[in-house]
């Protein structure tokens, strides 16, 4: 079979999988991705509730921090807002078990801006996997990033490994 027999095939079959019509048709077209389930009034109300107050927070840590080298780490704080706002906003709660995830969200992203406030971030120094963020150039939106520090039991080097949205793994070691 030669390369354009199989692009030819393959083209065919996207084709047949295709919705066609359907998929042209404003008030036919399915949600990607599907609707959520429905979360409990109480816990919505809890989650709404926490999402403004983070909000507050950020927003009170902002000018409190402005031109200040605190302000940096801001985003990290930010990630947290945007999880559970996004998830309310958008429908994206797919299972109740995720509940109680966001509220542990609303909670990390509090105690991440007292430290802040204090001048004492903690997740700066911790080891493991750590929940980050930066601002994206692009358009300027909060963007999640995940790293993972650990300190080996012996002296130097320390390994990092970082994790960014449209990356695969890269892993360097530093001295300290």
């Amino acid at each position: 079979m030669t390369i354009r027999t199989l692009a030819l095939l393959l083209l065919l079959t996207a084709a047949s999988a295709a919705d066609g019509e359907r998929d042209n048709q404003q008030d036919n077209v399915r949600p990607v991705p599907p609707p959520g389930v429905a979360v409990p009034e109480a816990d919505k109300s809890e989650l709404t509730a926490g999402v403004e107050a983070l909000g507050k927070e950020i927003d009170a840590l902002r000018s409190e921090l402005k031109g200040k080298p605190g302000l940096a780490l801001l985003p990290d704080v930010q990630i947290y807002h945007k999880s559970v706002s996004w998830a309310l906003r958008y429908n994206e709660i797919f299972d109740l078990k995720e509940i109680p995830v966001a509220k542990k969200h609303l909670k990390l992203g509090l105690e991440r801006a007292k430290q802040l406030r204090e001048g004492a971030p903690a997740w700066t120094s911790a080891q493991g996997a750590i929940a980050r963020g930066y601002i994206s150039k692009i358009d300027g939106s909060v963007q999640p990033t995940a790293s993972s520090f650990r300190r080996p039991s012996s002296p130097p080097p320390i390994t990092a490994t970082a994790w960014t949205p449209g990356s695969t793994a890269a892993a360097r070691s530093c001295r300290s």
